[in-house]
């Protein structure tokens, strides 16, 4: 079955399985870095949200050999097990005052999301920029977000300094900064693969046994966007003013940042290139960052550009 055939046989079994009261709408959306998914949007009866689910990873699945009609069933089982928020009203996405609260912000590469970023309100971070978005839901099976576009801030008669202003405060509290070595990392990373067989002794001998500088993750407590935290205030001071050392950032990816003591040996430009190659080869395209290399400074406490890497990631990069 070609793809646009599955998209259209998926959507009419949903169709059949929820009844005619469900409306449905199949459109193709642009995500990060010039990613573009199909998101068949599923509006029940009263509700004030009709949530987005993206038939391109299950299109993959059926390529693989899933049923059809396993696919449907999955389909209809997320779209079921994912409570509406708890607090909306029929009208409270329309009013700012109620959703004062819950605005937050991650950030994305600018030059990569030109036509995204002329529906957003966002402001310009170095070759990055600040995006909003509501925060609606976390549960077991995960997290409830919506993506804020020039069309609401209009409905809500705010400007997006009055966005910033709430989600400066709202996002540390909700996501909060977390830095943990990369050491502790991979021992907790060998820990849950190896189970029994963990030989801690062993773990501690092989990372002794690295002369690299110190690499630190810096993401926030769910794991979610959390490169926005080098955004926050005072994360990457107080942070170097624990290492006492200038800090040199390498974006990993939208989710984690990676944090090195700048040494007088530190070449940026050789870093650079290794986060370009990482991100050509390793992170998928949606969830690239940037590839150039940043500088905090102690001095001054100010971030700022210290590679001229390629100036495209992910799907942009490719096109």
């Amino acid at each position: 079955m070609i793809y646009e055939a599955f998209l259209e046989t998926v959507t009419n079994k949903l169709q059949e399985a929820l009844g005619d009261a469900y409306q449905f709408t199949l459109r193709p959306l642009p995500k990060n870095n010039g990613v573009t998914l199909d998101g068949l949007t599923i509006q029940s009866p009263g509700s004030p949200v009709a949530p987005t689910i993206y038939l391109n990873p299950y299109y993959e699945q059926y390529q693989r050999g899933t049923d059809i009609h396993e696919i449907v069933l999955d389909i209809l089982k997320l779209y079921r097990t994912t409570p509406s928020p708890t607090f909306l009203q029929p009208d409270s996405l329309e009013n700012f005052s109620e959703l004062r609260s819950r605005i937050m912000f991650r950030i994305i590469h600018s030059a990569s999301n030109q036509v995204l970023l002329n529906d957003l309100p966002h402001l310009p971070y170095l070759d990055l920029s600040i995006v909003f978005f509501v925060f609606l839901e976390r549960n077991e099976a995960g997290q409830m977000t919506a993506l804020i576009h020039n069309e609401h801030m209009k409905r809500w008669n705010v400007s997006v300094n009055d966005l910033w202003n709430a989600a400066s405060r709202n996002t540390p509290r909700e996501y909060p900064a977390q830095i943990q070595s990369m050491a502790d990392l991979l021992k907790e990373i060998a820990q849950k693969n190896m189970g029994e067989h963990y030989d801690p002794e062993l773990i501690q001998d092989l990372l002794d046994s690295d002369d690299a500088a110190p690499l630190y993750v810096l993401s926030n407590s769910n794991g979610l966007y959390g490169a926005s935290c080098m955004v926050y205030q005072n994360v990457l001071k107080d942070f170097a003013d624990h290492l006492q050392a200038d800090l040199i950032l390498l974006p990993s990816s939208v989710h984690e940042v990676l944090l090195t003591p700048n040494l007088e040996d530190s070449s940026y430009e050789d870093l650079s290139s290794m986060v370009t190659s990482i991100n050509r080869q390793e992170v998928s395209p949606e969830e690239q960052l940037s590839n150039q290399v940043y500088l905090f400074s102690r001095k001054d406490g100010s971030l700022k550009v210290v590679s001229n890497a390629p100036e495209l990631v992910g799907a942009s990069a490719l096109s």
